[in-house]
């Protein structure tokens, strides 16, 4: 609900601001201004805000022809090193729309269905622990869809509250060169939490369920997780800049990406995601993917429209298909519903990044803040962006 209250509230002091403020607002502005503006706002951000050292944006349009690419701030916090728009960065959450569609892809080709049970692929050990209530296991009864859409009833790692002892992020927080493999975030999980529901029951978001996925990938095609996206959307895209971290070849260098204040673009615990978020990307490469889902040139309508099934509420306006989310605006402020801004879906993820499409006016938002207080700060951000774009003279 964090979201809906800053962005009502972000309208609300707009449209304090009295009519005759609103009618300059809404008078059209060329596209150089357009741009001048939301450079402005974005300088405006890093600089009022000390969990920041940059934020980054992408605008792409079919529809109006505008494609523009902002860089503000430092590499990090200690360097005077400018941010450039091709600069790697941790895409967090994004990874799930990647994930996703490798699914999507493997449904295509007929080797799998979404209403597969994911004990096909998974032995018992792994799945040990993980799927039991009242004593009762229910991981034969677990589907790629639910594990997709987070309906699997998994607790989550990341988040999730504990029995006992400190919750991931405290451990993270407290030691930020923990090293974690796949492994070890399912045993997290399953030792020291519980599921939150049977089956299909309730949604969930969890970074648990999305680590059974990489495993259950591994196991279809025969080769690491990393490997699987070089060759299946990396490499065939020519997204030359991404790469799963802590997979690749040489270190990686990318921008300061903040936990309660901490930098921790060159810490080990950023292994604290794999399947669920763990890819370094820029956003060209994204804007690359986001292009090739929505043209067709990675899946079928079929399949993607079911990826676009947004269903499940995750909070108030907020819906998530598979490995997608959907903003619904109107649902987030009512005083949103008479503005010009539609709705949009795609990828986000904690550290205030997001890859979103606008389907009605056919642009794509890449963005990132690269800091947890983002998650929801990110998104009022995109508001405020919105109004400067639509805004922008259409000859």
């Amino acid at each position: 609900m964090k979201i809906v209250i800053r962005i009502l509230v972000s309208v609300i002091i707009l449209v304090g601001t009295g009519f005759c403020v609103l009618v300059i607002m809404n008078r059209p502005i060329s596209e150089e201004v357009v741009s001048e503006k939301i450079e402005k706002h974005l300088i405006e951000i890093v600089e009022k805000n000390d969990a920041l050292s940059s934020a980054l944006l992408t605008i792409y349009s079919d529809q109006t022809g505008y494609f523009e690419q902002f860089a503000v701030g430092t590499k990090n916090q200690s360097s005077d090193q400018p941010v450039q728009i091709d600069s790697p960065y941790h895409s967090a959450s994004i990874g799930k729309t990647m994930c996703a569609t490798v699914f999507g892809m493997l449904v295509d080709e007929g080797k799998i269905n979404f209403d597969d049970k994911i004990n096909l692929w998974l032995d018992e050990d792994l799945l040990n622990g993980l799927f039991v209530m009242n004593g009762n296991d229910y991981s034969d009864q677990v589907t790629l869809q639910q594990l997709l859409s987070h309906t699997s009833g998994i607790g989550d790692y990341f988040e999730g509250p504990v029995n006992s002892g400190k919750t991931m992020m405290e451990r993270v927080s407290s030691n930020p060169d923990l090293l974690f493999t796949p492994e070890e975030l399912l045993a997290f999980t399953r030792e020291n939490q519980n599921p939150v529901g049977r089956p299909g029951q309730q949604f969930y978001y969890s970074d648990t369920g999305y680590v059974l996925l990489g495993f259950i990938l591994e196991a279809i095609e025969g080769k690491t997780y990393s490997d699987i996206l070089e060759e299946r959307i990396f490499e065939p895209l020519g997204m030359n800049d991404s790469y799963l971290m802590f997979y690749n070849d040489g270190p990686s260098d990318i921008i300061g990406i903040y936990l309660n204040g901490m930098d921790y673009s060159n810490k080990k615990a950023l292994s604290v995601d794999w399947a669920g978020g763990g890819v370094v990307t820029t956003m060209n490469d994204l804007l690359t993917f986001m292009k090739a889902l929505g043209n067709g040139h990675l899946l079928s309508d079929e399949v993607y429209s079911q990826m676009k099934d947004f269903n499940h509420s995750f909070e108030k306006g907020i819906y998530y298909g598979m490995g997608m989310m959907y903003f619904d605006f109107s649902e987030l402020s009512f005083l949103l519903r008479f503005s010009s801004i539609t709705d949009i879906y795609g990828g986000v993820g904690a550290t205030g990044t997001y890859m979103l499409y606008d389907e009605k006016k056919d642009t794509i938002f890449i963005a990132n803040f690269g800091a947890l207080e983002y998650r929801e700060k990110g998104i009022e951000e995109l508001v405020k962006i919105r109004m400067i774009y639509d805004r922008m003279k259409v000859e």
